[in-house]
């Protein structure tokens, strides 16, 4: 086979050290899980917070929970690395340096561990749709909880970077968004983004657009409570948009979304049909190349391609006729899409974090 890929272990890797690093992968499996109960169940929160060694007993009545299954828990987090512990005194501490990745910050990495038992509630769903004759997908129904989960952690990258670094990324946006125009936020979820816009630009309008009934409520409960009069919550399907809202809207946003519809092409015509001359379309997705190859290496490429496995492409492919994009479509297809769907001056750059990208395009004409 030419033009072999495979990162920097190559033919230089022996089948010993093959096997040691399938073992490596097996255990952070395993790990991965441990992790997340640790999230759930509050005992990384009284860790991080607690003064100096403590006894499993001790952690386990600050948490509120059985003694038994946190000494458990405990052990696999000594074994791990991650909490160490005085054998003779029998107490656990996690040291200071790794603190800032366990609890609750800009930093917090554990909190991704929630998203594997998250997706591996449909787990038998999409292993019967890889047989001949199985199912073409999986109902979005079959994930109760992603929508909350991806939210929980999507708030954190906007609060830092949205107002501070996306939106002044786009010379003159600010100023538009300043004198007031009508702005889409398709995919909305629970609303975020258009609540954070809202409040920092007052004269402007912003109309939130998604599927899910729960999403919405939760993004129109969330904008009664701050008293904001200029952001709107619907319950819409984007392929097929009111036909009053031709030409209304200045700028449109798609954030980490696209990739999810069964009808991403439909949803980006109709998107360009609803925009102003000169609007112009901002879809945020996963920095990615569309080649498997090229995201060698790139720390986002691994649980990228799971999570579109194990939902954005399912949930996809389970419409009729469903693209199935999934998460990993990569920008190349996304700036490629747009120019198909009439959009010109279509560009691509990095987010701060470089772990997305911004993929921008123009309405021209009238």
């Amino acid at each position: 086979m030419e033009n072999k890929i495979g990162g920097d272990h190559g033919t230089g890797e022996t089948p010993a050290q093959f096997a040691d690093r399938m073992m490596k992968i097996v255990n952070s499996g395993a790990l991965n899980l441990a992790l997340s109960l640790g999230v759930d169940n509050g005992l990384f929160e009284v860790m991080t917070q607690q003064n100096g060694p403590k006894t499993s007993s001790e952690i386990a009545k600050s948490a509120g929970l059985k003694e038994r299954y946190v000494r458990e828990w405990l052990g696999a987090m000594v074994v791990a690395d991650i909490v160490e512990m005085d054998s003779e005194r029998q107490e656990y501490v996690i040291p200071e340096r790794r603190l800032p990745f366990l609890r609750k910050g800009p930093y917090n990495i554990v909190a991704f561990s929630g998203l594997v038992p998250l997706l591996c509630q449909a787990y038998s769903q999409v292993s019967e749709c890889f047989k001949e004759g199985g199912p073409e997908g999986v109902p979005y129904s079959q994930y109760p909880r992603f929508q909350m989960f991806m939210d929980h952690m999507s708030r954190a990258m906007h609060d830092r970077n949205l107002l501070k670094n996306i939106i002044p990324s786009f010379e003159g946006l600010t100023e538009i968004l300043e004198s007031g125009v009508d702005v889409l936020d398709v995919g909305c979820g629970r609303g975020h983004v258009s609540i954070l816009l809202a409040q920092r630009f007052p004269r402007s309008r912003f109309h939130g657009i998604d599927i899910s009934e729960d999403g919405i409520a939760k993004a129109r409960d969330e904008a009664r409570t701050l008293s904001l009069t200029n952001c709107f919550f619907e319950v819409t399907d984007a392929v097929s948009l009111p036909r009053e809202w031709a030409g209304k809207f200045a700028l449109v946003l798609t954030f980490d979304c696209i990739h999810d519809m069964a009808y991403p092409r439909e949803v980006l015509h109709e998107v360009h049909r609803v925009m102003a001359p000169n609007a112009r379309i901002m879809m945020l997705e996963i920095n990615v190349h569309t080649d498997p190859a090229k995201n060698v290496g790139n720390p986002r490429a691994i649980d990228g391609y799971v999570i579109s496995l194990m939902h954005c492409m399912p949930v996809s492919l389970h419409f009729e006729k469903g693209a199935g994009l999934g998460t990993m479509w990569g920008k190349e297809a996304a700036l490629e899409c747009l120019q198909e769907c009439g959009f010109g001056e279509v560009s691509c750059e990095p987010s701060k974090d470089r772990f997305n990208t911004i993929i921008s395009g123009i309405k021209k004409g009238k």
